[in-house]
């Protein structure tokens, strides 16, 4: 099932179970977020199922350098083989950095959201705003703070809570 709603200049968002159907993207790219990429190292099958559906609709997967940390940060903690599926992960997708403009974009960003009262989490804002520059979605499941960056288009990511699957 596919509910796409628009948010007046945040780009709107796009909510997905299951299967992923149409994914715009003016670039041709979709930037899939921390916590989708950890599903999928985790063998969650919605997370494959997910992934799948993005690279059966003609999308080229990405992520960013920022997610990449990320995923490096918590593999650390589990180990060495941990460490090594996220390298070749990190080299089966399209790894965006934050450039100095990006990052003069999302520091006017996080100016913006913090005199709304509506602070986003520092990595977030960077990864919304890489994203956004390179004319990309993000697919996460942590909509709440992705929706808050201006002009970015968001595609929910969703899945039931549970031990992953191997």
């Amino acid at each position: 099932m596919e509910r796409c709603t628009g948010g007046e200049d945040r780009g709107g968002s796009e909510e997905h179970q299951g299967g992923v159907g149409v994914v715009e993207s003016p670039s041709g790219v979709v930037v899939i977020d921390s916590d989708v990429l950890i599903d999928y190292l985790r063998g969650l099958r919605e997370a494959r199922a997910f992934i799948e559906g993005l690279r059966r609709g003609g999308v080229r997967l990405a992520t960013t350098a920022i997610n990449i940390f990320e995923l490096a940060w918590g593999a650390y903690k589990l180990g060495e083989a941990r460490l090594r599926d996220v390298d070749r992960l990190s080299k089966a997708l399209l790894v965006l950095s934050v450039t100095e403009r990006e990052a003069l974009k999302a520091g006017e960003e996080m100016g913006y959201l913090e005199s709304l009262g509506a602070p986003v989490d520092l990595r977030d804002v960077l990864i919304g705003v890489t994203a956004r520059e390179n004319g990309a979605p993000v697919a996460t499941g942590n909509v709440k703070h992705f929706k808050r960056v201006r002009g970015l288009k968001v595609i929910e990511y969703r899945r039931e809570k549970r031990v992953a699957e191997r």
